[in-house]
This record gives C-alpha cells, structure tokens and sequence, in this order.
C-alpha cells in the first residue's frame, strides 16, 4: 500500500513538474522591415505655415497583418515630417515634401519607418497651397520587430 501510494505521489509530481515547465504560449508576432505601411494625412498643411522639420500628424489607413494577426491597426496615430519646401515661383507651384517617420504598433511602442518621400504641389505658379486630411502617404517599416499582443 505504501508503495502505491508512493508511486502515485511520484507520478503527480512529475506530471505537476512538466505541465509548469511547459512555456506558455507565446502572445509575439514578428513583424519584419520593409512591411508596408498605407498612412493618410490627419490635418491640414498650408505652406504659409509651413518649415522643414515640422511634425505632421499621420494615421493608418489599412490593417497591417504579420503571420495572420494584426500589428498595426486601422485609425492608429502616425507622425511624419515635412522635409523639403520648394516655395512657388513664377513658373512653378509651391510644393511640400513629407515624409513619414514613426506609427504606433498594436501594444502601443512606436515603430520607426523609413517614409517613401510624397510630394503634394500646388495647381498654378505663384500661389501657395493646402496640403489637405486624407492624403496618402506611404511608408515602410525599417527594422524587424517583435510586437506584444
């Protein structure tokens, strides 16, 4: 009896032992560099306004997906900049370079981008322009990383 009794408390230690050794499942999904990222303008840019180097607030347009779920969602804050100003002329119209350059993941850390340069330029020479909510911009995720979700 004292021998079944101890091989029974032998045998649900082990099992005890191996069901928390066992790792829980991992809730990380890798989200590799150069991954797509379709974003839009939130505000309204005027030239007037207008330097190199000033922030402009972006959002995501479309779901990014990595290995089926999504990393980076619809609707979340982006930030970009504007990089060059070519200022109107008599031939030509004003035209803002923006880049974007950061956008929140699922678990809320901002991932760096390496922003496709977009360029919006104005209809008709000699007149400033409006960089309007809801230009698209693209951008493509710079370094591989692990996102928590």
């Amino acid at each position: 009896m004292k021998t079944l009794l101890f091989l029974s408390f032998s045998l649900f230690s082990l099992i005890t032992h191996a069901v928390s050794a066992t790792p829980a499942p991992s809730n990380t999904v890798s989200l590799p560099a150069g991954t797509l990222v379709l974003l839009e303008t939130t505000e309204r840019v005027p030239s007037e306004r207008a330097t190199v180097g000033k922030t402009v607030q972006l959002r995501v347009r479309t779901d990014v997906v990595a290995c089926g779920k999504v990393v980076i969602r619809t609707g979340a804050i982006a930030v970009g900049r504007i990089k060059h100003i070519r200022r109107s002329s008599y031939n030509l119209p004003e035209m803002l370079v923006i880049e974007a350059t950061h956008v929140q993941a699922a678990d809320g850390r901002l991932i760096a981008l390496n922003g496709a340069e977009q360029s919006f330029e104005g209809q008709y020479p000699n007149e400033s322009m409006i960089v309007e909510p809801g230009q698209t911009l693209s951008a493509s995720v710079m370094n591989n990383e692990t996102i928590q979700l």
